[in-house]
């Protein structure tokens, strides 16, 4: 095999099939005008692949950021070391961020810098061969050809179709979910990405719309944040390129996400009460242990000692419930555009379940309506005196 020449002659494939046979140890160099891309191989199989400078650093500034895995002042510290001392982005990394990320993060980068190589009809090529290849194995493992070229052929072959049925990747999009009107008053002042999209009132009006999402789908909705280009999503999810252009074909068919002529200006809060409040129920029970009120019941202290206890472990029992009926409510609004009037409403639109409806007094939560407010409440332990009573007003 020639060790120079052009794609033209000798195509990207024909040249990792030989490097691959000939078991060789080095570097090849893809040049297309201005731009590279540099594959290492270690007896025929491949070890690490890079783009351009740029094009690297701003796929790992956007995995990072994005995914809450290095806050960005903290980035901007590593590009500044990197940029003066001329260390590499994974060497830094490796003392911020745990092994397995940075397993994946290399793996990413190597297999989608590959993938895009294959899409080279243009260019050059060079193969510089290496003697005693020094790498880290610890986070760079050897990658078979084949199974790189066979999915990587398949991507090449698909990319122009699916890219084609999306708007320009330079496209701003946003999320298209519980719509401008619920979002025109929160102002997003940081960028900051739910750590599960699972988890947040979004998600459970598109489970309530019967809109089953895919792993692909969840990393693309937990990037966007108050917005991004798609260029950026593809760089900031945390899985292959093909896989978030076919996620951001879906959802745009969906629906479930928009494209829009500017940056938004707007972000809407993460809901995490469902994992919130169970730890305040756990502090309660903690403050008791801490007072000693929970080891006099267990001990068999007096009635009132118990009684005590009981109530506010019950108390945050109860709160939760309110807070759980509060998601209800919104979801149901979001959905119907329709406040409902009692609770049963909630559950005849299978937003609560029967058990939902019920404090731990095994009694029905309370839902009153007056001059836009709304009341939640548990009527506590004894339905017949106010004072015990457990309040949440809100607004919808």
């Amino acid at each position: 095999m020639a060790l120079k020449g052009s794609l033209e002659d000798f195509s990207i494939v024909n040249i990792l099939q030989m490097i691959k046979l000939e078991g060789k140890t080095g570097k090849l160099l893809l040049n297309d005008k201005d731009d590279e891309v540099k594959i290492t191989f270690d007896k025929g199989s491949i070890i690490y692949a890079e783009g351009g400078p740029a094009r690297d650093e701003v796929r790992i500034e956007n995995t990072l950021v994005a995914n809450s895995l290095l806050p960005h002042k903290e980035w901007l510290a590593v590009k500044k070391e990197h940029d003066d001392q001329l260390k590499t982005y994974w060497d830094l990394l490796s003392k911020k961020i745990e092994t397995p990320v940075l397993l994946e993060m290399i793996n990413r980068q190597t297999v989608d810098t590959v993938y895009y190589a294959l899409r080279w009809i243009k260019g050059t090529y060079e193969f510089t061969p290496v003697k005693n290849l020094r790498y880290n194995n610890k986070v760079m493992r050897p990658m078979d050809v084949d199974g790189i070229l066979m999915e990587g052929c398949r991507i090449a072959d698909e990319w122009t179709r699916v890219s084609a049925s999306i708007p320009p990747f330079d496209t701003f999009i946003v999320k298209n979910i519980l719509g401008d009107e619920d979002q025109s008053g929160q102002t997003a002042k940081k960028e900051e990405a739910p750590k599960d999209f699972q988890n947040s009132l979004e998600f459970d009006v598109l489970t309530a719309r019967g809109i089953a999402l895919k792993p692909s789908q969840i990393t693309v909705l937990s990037v966007i944040g108050p917005g991004k280009t798609i260029h950026e999503i593809m760089n900031a999810a945390r899985q292959g390129s093909f896989t978030t252009l076919e996620a951001i074909q879906a959802l745009l068919t969906m629906g479930v996400i928009k494209t829009t002529k500017k940056k938004g200006q707007t972000m809407m809060a993460v809901d995490h009460s469902s994992t919130v409040v169970p730890l305040a129920i756990a502090a309660a029970l903690a403050g008791l242990i801490a007072l000693g009120v929970y080891q006099n019941f267990l001990l068999g202290a007096g009635k009132e000692a118990k009684a005590n206890s009981i109530v506010v472990v019950k108390n945050e029992e109860a709160r939760h419930g309110l807070k759980k009926i509060e998601r209800a409510l919104n979801i149901h609004f979001t959905l119907y555009k329709d406040p409902p009037s009692s609770i049963d409403d909630l559950e005849n639109s299978g937003a609560l379940t029967l058990a939902d409806t019920l404090d731990p007094w095994e009694n029905k939560y309370v839902l009153e309506v007056e001059n836009g407010k709304y009341k939640l409440y548990s009527k506590g332990p004894d339905i017949g005196l106010l004072t015990d009573n457990i309040n949440l007003e809100f607004n919808i």
